[in-house]
């Protein structure tokens, strides 16, 4: 995805579109439900970013990271990435431990806690008591070997915003950013995202990206080690050993049957 602040007027059609596809809930008499502080649980947000002589308005979201340390540091295999590229959550996985968010530099995972009656719109909604972020609206994916179009790429009436495929050299986005058009934030981080913006002049957008500082980070290579050589195999002896137990509970009550 690119976003191109040099068309970006500021209309925030992109967040509510967000919240539209993404956020709110019919609820049982058809109202729309949102959740408090909904701006603050939006998959893309603004932020303001400051230098020296300007400031700056940047929209913060998943950045879908070629080297993603939420991915690394999930003891589950809950974060995980897609076919695609894109940076996904498995709920059913999921066990609430938010390393995930300590771990994201850009800090741009949230945690809803409150309630929100009604059922999500799709698999990839929100839901509350589950780290939540962009998915480029995956839900929308068709199956034909077609990209899809995210909801607030759809809402931009300016065109600043736009997803495409990095592989093919002719799509708009690849040639935006073979060019040095767009440009990763935040390269020093070494994530590599996969969404890059189109700064203004200055380019304060793409420097003074909103990130978190290192020492408020999990170390996510050590994390990553941890899950590989500690977390997982005991995850994977437990099962072992549930199913084992399952197996002889079930023989011994069958046993029995027999009398």
């Amino acid at each position: 995805m690119i976003i191109d602040l040099t068309r970006c007027t500021g209309c925030y059609s992109c967040v509510e579109a967000c919240i539209t596809e993404n956020i709110s809930r019919i609820g049982p008499k058809g109202e729309i439900l949102y959740p408090d502080n909904v701006v603050k649980y939006a998959r893309t947000r603004p932020k303001t970013v400051y230098s020296e002589s300007a400031m700056r308005r940047v929209f913060i979201q998943c950045l879908h990271c070629e080297n993603p340390p939420c991915v690394h540091v999930c003891p589950t295999g809950a974060s995980y990435v897609s076919t695609e590229g894109v940076v996904l959550i498995d709920p059913e996985k999921c066990i609430k431990c938010k390393l995930c968010i300590r771990a994201c530099p850009y800090g741009v995972r949230t945690f809803y806690t409150g309630e929100l009656p009604g059922d999500p719109k799709h698999e990839h909604a929100l839901k509350p008591f589950i780290p939540d972020k962009c998915t480029f609206c995956y839900h929308r994916k068709r199956g034909d070997g077609e990209l899809w179009v995210p909801a607030c790429v759809e809402a931009c009436t300016f065109g600043a915003r736009l997803f495409g495929d990095l592989d093919d050299p002719e799509d708009p986005v690849s040639v935006l950013v073979r060019y040095g058009i767009a440009i990763r934030p935040r390269e020093e981080r070494g994530t590599k995202p996969k969404v890059f913006i189109v700064p203004m002049r200055s380019g304060i957008e793409v420097a003074k990206y909103p990130a978190r500082r290192r020492d408020e980070l999990i170390e996510y290579n050590t994390w990553a080690s941890i899950k590989n050589e500690i977390i997982r195999p005991v995850f994977t002896a437990a099962t072992t050993a549930a199913v084992v137990l399952g197996l002889i509970h079930m023989i011994r009550e069958r046993r029995r049957e027999r009398g």
